[in-house]
């Protein structure tokens, strides 16, 4: 299953967990899910326009996919960046999905908000928006996501973490950026990351983390 008709969170979690171990999605069940998505633009609780996570998500709780909890107008925005990079890498090729996309995604380029220094709102919430631009069509996306990544490291901790970027999520964020500078921060928080990776933990959250820091780890 990778649609959950109940769940945006738990719709883009499937999604996630998919690609982070290698297994492809097909075809018919990518559009399924991206139109699904798309049919939530605009609605109620959606951040801008975006992708509405559903009344069993806001009951529930909300999470990103590391196991961050989210609440008032950062879930909503963040939701609404990681179903719209859901729609974008799943329905690109379909009208209806793109409709929904365009509009969603309308204020982004609007010039109603400056992305100028490549960051957004909070940490957690740059995270979203970041994975959303790198696999989107925004124009100059490397340089404003190098920017934004000076940034990040100007919040380092010296520790091997940051003040504002939630850790885990930002290195699922860092992973997915094909960019030095996100490199240059993965290696800074080497250190955490190897001894993460010797701590077994059980639990969805902590299977998700071992594997994310596996792969973060490959890539030093």
């Amino acid at each position: 299953m990778i649609l959950d008709p109940t769940s945006l969170v738990n719709t883009l979690d499937n999604v996630n967990q998919k690609l982070l171990v290698g297994e492809s999605i097909s075809e018919g069940k990518g559009l399924e899910t991206a139109r699904w998505i798309a049919s939530r633009q605009g609605g109620k609780g959606s951040y801008r326009g975006m992708f509405a996570p559903t009344a069993h998500d806001f009951e529930g709780g909300i999470h990103v996919f590391t196991g961050e909890k989210l609440t008032s107008a950062s879930a909503r925005h963040i939701m609404g960046e990681e179903a719209a990079r859901t729609v974008w890498m799943l329905g690109r090729q379909d009208a209806e999905a793109m409709d929904a996309y365009d509009r969603a995604t309308a204020w982004m380029s609007s010039g109603e908000v400056s992305f100028e220094d490549g960051t957004y709102c909070c940490g957690r919430c740059t995270l979203a928006f970041w994975r959303h631009y790198w696999v989107g069509d925004f124009p100059d996306k490397e340089e404003l996501i190098s920017k934004g990544l000076r940034a990040m490291k100007s919040h380092r901790l010296g520790d091997g973490k940051w003040r504002r970027f939630p850790f885990y999520y930002a290195i699922y964020t860092l992973l997915g950026i094909e960019l030095e500078p996100a490199r240059q921060e993965l290696m800074y928080a080497g250190a955490v990351m190897e001894r993460l990776s010797r701590t077994s933990r059980s639990g969805v959250f902590s299977q998700r983390r071992q594997l994310i820091i596996e792969k973060a780890l490959a890539r030093l």
